[in-house]
């Protein structure tokens, strides 16, 4: 009977973590873990500054949420929707006992931006474009949205950082009065 029924959760668990898995993919993207030297670019190029809160558009792992945390002394918010990413983002919350960390279980389309200083995104074109119209009516100017890989397609970057022909690009925006208007 235990077997049943531990075999039961098993496979509940497994179909659970499967479903949020291709839900977030349908959502915005996939699961795909960013180089922890990317990290760090990403927020440096950002310019994080001590107490500024960074926002992480699916956040995955949490390893955006932990740097951002411990190594620029920011607040960092994360939104994730695959629920084995999310629960390995509170272990690593718990592990790195970083007390500015907050991760939500939840869609990011639905939150409240406008508190944001830097948004963090590793997204497919398909999610940034939808972003585009959340951005301009949420966003503050002076925001920095950092994007690795993929561009905000209607908006100008102030900054597209390729260290190397082999690097993955990274695409700093700056949020303005009108986005539109560029830099």
């Amino acid at each position: 009977m235990f077997t049943d029924v531990f075999l039961y959760v098993f496979i509940s668990l497994v179909f659970i973590v499967l479903v949020t898995a291709a839900f977030a993919g349908w959502k915005a993207a996939p699961y795909v873990p960013t180089w922890q030297r990317d990290v760090r670019r990403m927020l440096q190029l950002a310019q994080v500054k001590p107490g500024e809160l960074v926002v992480d558009l699916g956040s995955g792992d949490g390893r955006f949420l932990v740097t951002a945390s411990q190594e620029f002394g920011s607040q960092a918010v994360g939104y994730e929707l695959s629920l084995l990413p999310y629960v390995v983002s509170l272990i690593r919350k718990r592990i790195s006992r970083a007390n500015r960390i907050s991760v939500k279980f939840r869609d990011f389309y639905r939150a409240d931006l406008s508190p944001a200083d830097v948004v963090v995104c590793f997204l497919t074109p398909k999610a940034m474009k939808k972003l585009e119209p959340k951005f301009e009516r949420e966003l503050r100017p002076g925001t920095r949205v950092v994007s690795f890989a993929f561009r905000l397609p209607g908006w100008p970057s102030s900054l597209v950082d390729k260290p190397t022909p082999q690097s993955t690009p990274v695409f700093v925006y700056r949020v303005q009065a009108n986005p539109r208007r560029g830099t």
